[in-house]
């Protein structure tokens, strides 16, 4: 969705405080009322999501600098307003700060007349230590500053509840930023000064995965990390909004990555458990790949980062084993010229879809019970059968809500009488070139890719519920 034209920056003017309590107590009721009064799909085409004020106050207490005199804040797509008068306020309480300057992006129209409201109630709440500045703007165009239009000066800290969205690639604000959200982060570092801090709450996918590796990669060379804290549930953070999500709160800091430093680990169920949070220490160099795929990894106890390590030291992967992993070539709207339901007289193949995968276990057909077409013509061809041999399938996708991530099973090439089988494009399924899976090799690796110890590991070092084959490939294995 496009934003708005610009407007220009609004200087908040200054208005007698309200009776209903604080500025951060109006700001955070603005946006329970604006959530109330927007629809969901206005939600889903801006990515506005408003801050839990538990997550709010929380995000405000984890910056760690120490800044005296004028402190510059930037609060990029503000909503209300609540997250940097959040952080504003915990500023404030310091003596040694004669200044906070909050600079407010926002460039959805109703949020951005609460949040000129809520910064006009601060500066008269907070006095003449505070002054605000709502920017009407896409926030992303401060990437490429333009004669004539606003800036920002340098800040020493950054808040924020970016929005959430893919950006498509021909998107020229997206910087081959996959979503929205990634884009904000990167945009916000540019902004902040040397030694600056960014704190964010976001989806944890960027952390892993093939689709985020260039955002990591530039990202973490000039931006450290420091505090990372992760809620378990995917729905308890953002509950309110009925968010099914797998969200962190991420603090960096400026400066180029120093590899024998410690990241803070804080873990929560949700914002009901936030005060009760566990934390523990690790060294950075054992959560940030120092590779081209730049992985986080995010053990939410220090059992599962020892488990991390065991399994980090495991001597190899499907390639130095001679193992391939490939992804089901049969898309099923593209070839649905081919796909054909049982009792068809021409010659067909079987065809598995991700249905007929359960832990250990393929089973079929399921005729009945699945709607699907569970044959695909034999004059299909190479390029959509594959030879009936062993293999080991696995599922690409699975349901935020499944406790398991991995889900394999072994395919025998004795399980089919045919020479061929169709797989669908939702399995990725492991092979060997030549010479093919043993029986013993597919059912073992069959075992091991369902077992506890390897799920744990797969959630500690990815944070989607889509198994992409990249990530496979990645995976420590013992020897065969």
């Amino acid at each position: 969705m496009t934003p708005p034209p610009n407007r220009p920056a609004v200087a908040c003017v200054p208005s007698p405080p309200t009776s209903a309590g604080t500025a951060l107590d109006e700001a955070v009721g603005r946006a329970q009322r604006l959530r109330l009064a927007t629809s969901d799909k206005h939600k889903k085409d801006w990515g506005q999501y408003f801050t839990p004020p538990e997550i709010a106050s929380f995000m405000a207490s984890l910056p760690s600098l120490r800044p005296s005199g004028r402190v510059r804040i930037l609060d990029p797509g503000a909503g209300t307003g609540a997250l940097g008068l959040a952080l504003a306020a915990r500023l404030l309480e310091r003596r040694a700060i004669t200044q906070v300057e909050l600079y407010c992006v926002e460039s959805e129209p109703k949020a951005l007349l609460e949040l000129e409201s809520s910064l006009a109630d601060a500066e008269a709440t907070f006095g003449r230590r505070f002054r605000a500045t709502a920017l009407a703007l896409d926030f992303l165009e401060l990437a490429t500053p333009r004669l004539g239009a606003p800036t920002i000066p340098p800040v020493d800290l950054a808040i924020s509840n970016p929005p959430y969205f893919k950006l498509s690639p021909k998107d020229d604000r997206g910087g081959d930023a996959p979503n929205i959200y990634a884009r904000f982060m990167e945009v916000t570092a540019k902004l902040l000064r040397d030694q600056g801090q960014l704190c964010f709450v976001v989806p944890r996918s960027y952390a892993s995965g093939p689709y985020f590796r260039r955002f990591r990669r530039r990202f973490h060379h000039t931006m450290q990390i420091e505090h990372v804290h992760v809620f378990e549930s995917r729905s308890a953070a953002f509950k309110t909004d009925s968010v099914l999500q797998e969200n962190i709160v991420v603090l960096y800091t400026k400066q180029p990555p120093d590899s024998a430093g410690t990241v803070t680990i804080s873990v929560s169920d949700g914002t009901a458990d936030l005060a009760q949070r566990q934390a523990f220490e690790c060294k950075r160099h054992e959560l940030v790949s120092d590779d081209e795929h730049g992985v986080v990894s995010l053990p939410t106890a220090p059992a599962r980062f020892e488990l991390m390590k065991r399994i980090h030291a495991l001597p190899h992967t499907l390639e130095s084993l001679g193992l391939q992993i490939s992804t089901g070539p049969v898309v099923a709207f593209r070839a649905s010229d081919h796909l054909v339901d049982a009792g068809c007289e021409e010659p067909s193949a079987p065809l598995l879809w991700l249905q007929h995968v359960r832990r250990g276990q393929v089973t079929w057909p399921l005729a009945e019970r699945f709607r699907k077409p569970e044959h695909i013509r034999s004059t299909a061809g190479p390029k959509l059968l594959i030879p009936a041999a062993n293999y080991v399938l696995l599922r690409r996708f699975s349901a935020k809500e499944e406790p398991r991530r991995l889900t394999a099973a072994p395919l025998l090439a004795d399980d089919f009488a045919g020479a061929q089988i169709g797989v669908e494009n939702h399995l990725n399924y492991i092979h060997r070139p030549g010479a093919g899976l043993s029986v013993d090799e597919a059912r073992g690796l069959s075992a091991l890719l369902n077992s506890q110890i390897l799920d744990d590991f797969f959630r500690v070092s990815s944070g989607n519920t889509q198994v992409s084959a990249t990530e496979i490939r990645m995976l420590p294995l013992p020897s065969r």
